[in-house]
């Protein structure tokens, strides 16, 4: 069985995201990401609200956290990034 996951090129590796968030007005507006199982799954839970996300908030700063990290990194204004799905096997 396989999953598939949201990564982010953090510090020269590709790291597991939990979680990307954005403060506006003293808000915080966060999205998390689940491990998916199905390609329809994936496209429609994580990619296209991320990407909506990106677009909706390009003008303030992205704050994404690693999964298992304490240190989330932050992103300037319209630089978040790379991202990528990644398909995983179960142990």
């Amino acid at each position: 069985m396989s999953y598939v996951r949201l990564e982010a090129w953090i510090g020269g590796e590709w790291l597991e995201v939990d979680s990307v968030s954005v403060t506006v007005m003293d808000s915080a507006l966060t999205l998390s990401f689940e491990h998916q199982r199905t390609e329809s799954g994936y496209r429609s839970l994580i990619w296209e609200p991320l990407e909506k996300f990106l677009k909706e908030y390009r003008d303030e700063p992205l704050v994404v956290v690693p999964l298992g990290r304490n240190l989330p990194v932050m992103y300037g204004p319209g630089a978040a990034g790379p991202f990528r799905l990644a398909e995983m096997r179960d142990a």
